[in-house]
Formats: C-alpha cells, structure tokens, sequence
C-alpha cells in the first residue's frame, strides 16, 4: 500500500519504436509483468535487452520472463562484461542450482549476446544508434543513449557523483554523462536518496534527486524523469521529493519539465 502509486518492482523500461520494434532496458522484477502483456500481443516476439549492470535488481526477473520459454520467441542482449565471465554466463549463472531450480538453457526462446563497452555505438537495432557511456556505479555499469528520427532518449540509472572522497570515485575519472546525456528529448535518471540520507550512503552508487536536475539542466534536456527510488520510500517520501524538485525548478529558472517515475508511466517522443 505504501508504494501503490509509484510502484515497488525493480528497474525495467520499454521503448517502443514507431515500427513497434522493441526495445527493454534492464530485466528486474519489472520485466516479469512486462512479459505477461507481450504474450498477449499478436504474433512471434522479438527484442532488444539492453543491461547496465549485473547487480541483481537489474537482472532478477529475466528468470520469470514467460517470452523466453517460447521456441518463436527471439531475444538480443546487451550489456557489459567483466572478464573472465561473459555477458552470458552471468545471466546463466544466476539460474543455476541452488540460486533457481530452471536453467537457462531450459529457455526456448533464441538468444544472443554482445558486450559493450565505453563509447560503444550499436546499430543492431534497425533504424536506430545507440551509444554507451559508463556511469560512476561499483561494478562496470552503462547508460545508454538512443538516437531514433531525431529523437534522443537517454536511460542512465545507478550513477553517483564523482566527488573528491575515494569512496564516490567508481572510475578513473569522471563520466562523460553531461555530454553524454546532451539535447535529449527524455532523460531517466538515478534520483534514489535524498541530500540528508547521501552522506551515509557515500560510495552506494546512486545519485540525489538534486543531482539529478543538476545533470539534466547542465545538459540541456527536455524532459527528466526521476527514477530508481529507494526501496524505503513511501510514495509520501517521493511526493516530498518531487515538491522539493519543484521548488528546486522555480529557484533557478529551469526550462526543462520532470516527473517521479512511476510504473505503467507512458511517454511519447
């Protein structure tokens, strides 16, 4: 009841293309309902599975996608690797005994893989670009930037500010995300603490709402959506938030429109 407006599932974000092509970003418990309304579309699927990571509220639900048990169903993932381990032995890994009962290869559905990596620019989806970026995350994590007809859709979750402490600073240097992020029609963004739970959550990977809108002016976005809440906020805490962001949009005159985002949220570009 707590989370009944903005929802309590793990990260997953459908895109679809005006030629109903699809595209998911991020397989947690979100894809499993995800699933269940594409078995009631007509015909054979296919998509696109785009990970940022392989932490475990970003690819729990990939085990109770019904699509991936249908033989006329074809899947395409993407995402990074951490070697020695590939892209699909991780996700196989985590179906194994004692984790699932069901192994991957227990999936019908045709599947196949392609790690990305920094400044990766993918045209395996047609009529689309699709570029990476790493975000300041523990554990190598992409963003992913989407360039269709003019129309630029950015998904950069789990991201912290690189700040001056060690523990902030995931990668070498900062992330390109401002530039990355540049002139997109919709931003979906990393927002999960408020400015006085960071600092006992330095070096956790995420981002404030705060910064969230920083990033989004500083890169000149149309539209912001504040994402990845934290699993101890209510939808009161969020409303508070979304009232701070407001009050935050207003102080210094920012141009871009914002939402919380919640599930079954749909946006047209």
């Amino acid at each position: 009841p707590q989370t009944a407006r903005y929802g309590g599932n793990t990260s997953c974000v459908d895109v679809r293309l005006d030629d109903v092509t699809m595209l998911i970003f991020d397989a947690g418990t979100g894809i499993r309902t995800l699933g269940g309304a594409m078995m009631a579309e007509p015909g054979p699927i296919e998509a696109y599975i785009f990970l940022t990571h392989m932490h475990w509220d970003h690819i729990q639900g990939l085990p109770f996608f019904t699509p991936a048990f249908l033989d006329t169903t074809r899947l395409h993932f993407f995402g990074p690797e951490e070697p020695p381990l590939t892209l699909e032995q991780v996700l196989c890994d985590q179906m194994r005994r004692p984790y699932y009962p069901i192994p991957m290869h227990a999936m019908a559905g045709r599947m196949d893989f392609t790690a990305m990596t920094e400044g990766s620019v993918s045209h395996a989806v047609p009529g689309a670009a699709i570029e990476v970026c790493e975000l300041n995350h523990p554990g190598k994590t992409l963003g992913f930037r989407v360039e269709v007809d003019n129309k630029v859709f950015v998904y950069a979750t789990d991201n912290e500010p690189f700040g001056s402490d060690p523990v902030t600073q995931h990668l070498v240097s900062p992330s390109r995300l401002v530039e990355f992020a540049r002139g997109a029609d919709l931003l979906i963004q990393d927002a999960q603490y408020t400015q006085q739970e960071y600092p006992q959550r330095l070096g956790w990977g995420h981002s404030t709402h705060i910064d969230a809108l920083k990033l989004a002016r500083d890169a000149g976005v149309k539209q912001l959506a504040l994402y990845h809440h934290d699993p101890t906020h209510s939808d009161a805490d969020i409303d508070r938030m979304v009232a701070q962001c407001q009050a935050w949009i207003k102080k210094h005159k920012a141009r871009f429109t914002f939402f919380a985002a919640a599930e079954g949220d749909c946006v047209a570009l």
